[in-house]
């Protein structure tokens, strides 16, 4: 399953001066990362970061966003992470706290919903659904797959959050699982396992007649 990657690209930009500490924040202290180191490595783990806000959102929407507020909220607890540690893994536990309270939040208003029209419009791929599969019978993505279509992200969300994580990080990422299982804090057989089942749950959604598809 290995879309071209300038099909899933997110869209956030990051800047492309270094991010600059808050005014009248602490000096950073001897090991830790200045606000422009902070700033290359964020860059370096972009597509990283992006696609764990992706996975437990279920979705692209918002994971622009998620990123962006996780950003802030790393560089304002600059002075806890060790630099002889993984940056991603840091803060991809930082963008999994962000994007699970935006999924919350975006949960809470979709219930709240009084109108049950508003709230079968909510519910991902309900509208085009029908569209041309994106995988092949081995459960990868063809070759002229241009971009996710509705049925990919509709059975991408029948995926718990952490298969749908490690799902995107080994396919979209080609990420070893040993660096999967560092950045989502899970043993490396898990994340095999993870990716095994989704793969399997994939293809057998996307082969299914479509009275049988989850709607």
């Amino acid at each position: 399953m290995k879309p071209a990657r300038a099909d899933i690209q997110p869209s956030m930009s990051l800047p492309a001066e270094p991010v600059v500490a808050p005014t009248g924040a602490a000096r950073v202290p001897r090991g830790s990362l200045t606000p422009a180191e902070f700033s290359a490595r964020l860059q370096d783990s972009q597509r990283t970061v992006w696609l764990i806000a992706a996975g437990v959102l279920g979705d692209r929407s918002d994971a622009d966003d998620v990123v962006q507020e996780a950003a802030m909220i790393g560089l304002r607890k600059i002075n806890e992470f060790d630099p002889a540690t993984s940056f991603a893994a840091w803060m991809g536990g930082i963008v999994r706290n962000v994007a699970r309270n935006h999924a919350r939040k975006r949960a809470r208003r979709q219930t709240s919903a009084a109108d049950p029209a508003v709230l079968d419009q909510s519910r991902p791929g309900r509208g085009s659904y029908d569209a041309a599969p994106a995988f092949d019978r081995r459960g990868e993505l063809t070759p002229d797959q241009g971009a996710f279509d509705d049925r990919v992200m509709a059975a991408l969300s029948t995926l718990d959050e952490t298969a749908r994580t490690c799902l995107l990080l080994r396919t979209l990422n080609e990420m070893p699982y040993r660096e999967i299982s560092r950045i989502l804090e899970i043993p490396e057989g898990t994340a095999m396992s993870h990716v095994h089942r989704s793969r399997q749950a994939m293809r057998a959604i996307l082969s299914a007649p479509s009275d049988r598809r989850p709607a």
